[in-house]
């Protein structure tokens, strides 16, 4: 008889996420970080498209409350903030902007965290 050792998710378990707020990375692997985690979510629920809502929303979706219960970002990610949002590397909640159902625009505010102007990321696919 085995005995079967049961350990937490890791970050490291989950390689696309990893790449999110990883040392030596900046702002924009963080969009294309999350632009990957979109597209693996489409690849593995063809039929589904973007997840929709809001930032909390598309988030729940991406941590594994879908129809496969497919888990993209471990719900401990240091880039979740405590309302569920998916945040910059400033802690403050990337824009989504859903374009087509396969087609996702990405915005972080930057540094200054304010969104709209001009030191904000923007990843548009």
């Amino acid at each position: 008889q085995s005995a079967i050792s049961h350990r937490p998710s890791e970050i490291s378990d989950f390689p696309l996420a990893a790449a999110l707020h990883a040392p030596g990375g900046d702002v924009h692997s963080d969009l294309r970080a999350v632009a990957e985690i979109l597209d693996a979510f489409r690849s593995n629920l063809p039929r589904e498209g973007n997840p929709v809502g809001d930032n909390a929303e598309i988030t729940a979706v991406l941590t594994g409350r879908n129809r496969l219960r497919l888990v993209l970002i471990p719900p401990g990610h240091p880039a979740l903030n405590a309302a569920g949002e998916l945040c910059d590397r400033w802690g403050t909640p990337f824009f989504f902007h859903a374009e087509t159902a396969t087609r996702m625009g990405l915005r972080s505010a930057g540094p200054d965290r304010r969104m709209w102007n001009e030191d904000d990321a923007v990843l548009e696919p």
